[in-house]
């Protein structure tokens, strides 16, 4: 008991050091199991914890409300979405491919870590405790396709940051890079993605893990004095931040350059045999398969494959201190090695499906040993990638949407990360000064056959395919009113890609948000890191508007 009660104050003591803002740091267990059952202690531990819920928030919330407001915080009157690089997408959408239509792509592949990595003054991105990168394991990447169907309806580029996450400012700012390229060069593209990897060993690309205690008290005297510099001693991040979207621009001018005609395949890959829901909700059975493209150009070059995985990259111990990027490294060098070919891995319905897979170390170096697990799984995902049939070829038809969004977040540590500038995404506020976060998701179609659906958050398997693949498991003991989004357009097969333009942390279903319950109950730290509990119904209400804008 006494353990328990300590566990239970340091967790709310700590809890406005946790994030907020959108990254995700899993502290599951390798194998816990959801608390259902509706026995009178369960009844009165989840009494207790929403209760702890109401205490926790509204203290957060009080802290918030002392915090002075960053200067650059303007009114929701000011916002204007094309100033701030907001993309709808096509204008048409292809029911059939025209005559004139064939498909052209391009790829391109650049290291983001700067040349003095080494020198110990990068943070990695895994936590908020600034742990500052000792050195490279293997590499930090960007990789980059771009996309056309030459319907004359403007390229889509497709790029994934080896990261935890990676803002919608950034996001846009690497936008705006990209189209003053394209203006100059005559080149009309209309729609720029950028997903994060989610590996968990990298430099840190949102900002969370870089000084928070300075963030906290420097921050409250800049935004009381309503100065918006950066702060002493935050030069690394501040150039590390500015190199990543500069090779991120590079990397789509390379991919541009490198487009030529060809053809487009799909299948779906079974990634199951090596992936385990942590909580153990969900069996291995019921893992649903993800997508798979495979652009094979008329000239004969290298192919290039695109493909979502549903599997967090922590394969690197949480000490670790060297920069890597997990199983997504190996995955591509295998595949590199193997065929020539190229890989774009972006993350798929991620939630707490981890990695299943035992490595015999026995005889390996204590370096190689660090990397067994990563260097296991990337070669068992790559020769799946590789062994896949893809004998769909798909017509070229491209078709791509986006929709604006603003969240009003419940969760007031992600109101308070921002306060302190802990990352860096746009605030604003309506005219009763609530605070608004203006984000975005997209609906990318191939070949009138399969889509992705681009997410700004994280999203949990149950949250897009609908809560029967976890038997219906509710905190609140309510129902998930929601269908699976994956049939959401009749005849087109779609898939999630999560952390797409946005990183805005855990999106669960409602009826499962248990906040403090599944943090000390399951040792899960979902629901903190989280825009609030309405998030799951918010983006799946606001998918299927977009929906019906589709057409």
């Amino acid at each position: 008991m006494k353990k328990k009660f300590s566990r239970i104050i340091s967790i709310v003591l700590s809890l406005c050091l946790l994030l907020s803002c959108g990254t995700a740091v899993a502290y599951a267990a390798d194998e816990t199991t959801a608390a259902t059952g509706a026995s009178f202690g369960d009844t009165i531990a989840k009494g207790f914890y929403n209760t702890l819920n109401v205490i926790v928030e509204n203290l957060v919330s009080a802290i918030c409300k002392l915090f002075p407001n960053p200067a650059d915080w303007q009114s929701l009157a000011d916002y204007d979405s094309d100033e701030v690089g907001f993309m709808p997408g096509r204008e048409t959408y292809q029911e059939d491919a025209a005559d004139h239509n064939f498909w052209t792509l391009g790829y391109a592949s650049l290291s983001v870590l700067p040349e003095d990595v080494d020198e110990g003054k990068y943070n990695l991105g895994r936590d908020l405790m600034n742990k500052i990168a000792e050195g490279v394991y293997d590499d930090q990447r960007v990789r980059v396709t771009v996309i056309d169907d030459n319907s004359g309806e403007g390229a889509v580029v497709m790029g994934a940051i080896d990261g935890m996450g990676i803002t919608s400012t950034d996001v846009r700012a690497i936008r705006k890079g990209v189209l003053a390229y394209c203006e100059e060069i005559g080149f009309d593209v209309a729609s720029i993605n950028f997903s994060a990897t989610h590996a968990h060993s990298v430099l840190d690309t949102q900002g969370v893990s870089t000084e928070f205690f300075k963030k906290l008290f420097l921050n409250f005297a800049y935004n009381a004095m309503g100065k918006t510099d950066s702060l002493p001693g935050m030069e690394a991040a501040d150039y590390f931040k500015e190199y990543f979207i500069a090779q991120s621009i590079e990397a789509v001018k390379n991919a541009i350059a490198d487009m030529e005609s060809g053809k487009l395949y799909f299948d779906e890959i079974d990634f199951s045999e090596f992936i385990k829901d942590k909580r153990g909700l969900i069996a291995k059975e019921d893992i649903p398969a993800t997508a798979a493209l495979c652009f094979v150009p008329d000239s004969g070059s290298e192919a290039t494959y695109i493909t979502d995985i549903t599997c967090h990259a922590t394969s690197f111990s949480a000490s670790n201190g060297l920069v890597g990027s997990d199983y997504i490294y190996y995955m591509d060098k295998y595949i590199k090695e193997q065929t020539g070919a190229n890989l774009v891995m972006v993350p798929g319905a991620v939630g707490q499906m981890s990695r299943d897979i035992e490595v015999d170390t026995t005889g390996m170096t204590e370096w190689e040993d660090m990397g067994a697990s990563a260097t296991a799984l990337g070669t068992e995902f790559a020769k799946l990638v590789l062994a896949a049939d893809f004998e769909n070829e798909l017509a070229p038809v491209l078709n791509v949407k986006h929709r604006e969004i603003f969240i009003t977040p419940e969760n007031s540590i992600l109101v308070l990360a921002c306060e302190i500038r802990l990352v860096n995404n746009k605030v604003f506020l309506d005219e009763n000064g609530n605070a608004l976060m203006p984000s975005e998701m997209g609906y990318l179609e191939f070949g009138n056959e399969f889509a992705f659906a681009m997410m700004p958050a994280e999203f949990y398997p149950e949250t897009f395919w609908d809560d029967e693949i976890t038997n219906g498991t509710t905190w609140d003991d309510t129902e998930w009113p929601y269908d699976s989004l994956a049939d959401a357009v009749e005849g087109v097969t779609i898939y999630p890609i999560s952390i797409t333009n946005d990183a805005l942390g855990y999106v669960l279903t409602d009826n499962n948000f248990a906040f403090m319950g599944h943090i000390i109950g399951e040792e899960i730290a979902d629901e903190v890191l989280s825009v609030g509990k309405h998030m799951g119904s918010f983006l799946v209400e606001e998918y299927y508007a977009m929906i019906e804008d589709l057409k």
